[in-house]
């Protein structure tokens, strides 16, 4: 089944050529800096969202990570 995706699929990088052809490297460059920015900011502003927030607007959960005491056990020499 991969190989007949792959046929029907176009490569990445004619996708990419096309796309910096039709409309050009720099406005595809800011085009992925302003994506990559959005979605930074979307993350960040739902990191401190409780597990029960989260799945409350549709987020998946988070495991809810404690930090570990640090025991006598875990120095080593």
């Amino acid at each position: 089944m991969h190989d007949n995706q792959s046929i029907v699929e176009i490569p990445l990088s004619q996708r990419m050529d096309d796309l910096i052809q039709r409309f050009g490297s720099w406005r595809l460059f800011t085009a992925l800096l302003g994506a990559s920015w959005r979605r930074r900011q979307i993350r960040n502003l739902t990191d401190h969202l409780s597990p029960q927030l989260r799945r409350d607007i549709g987020l998946p959960e988070q495991e809810v990570v404690f930090p570990r005491r640090l025991s006598l056990w875990d120095i080593r020499l």
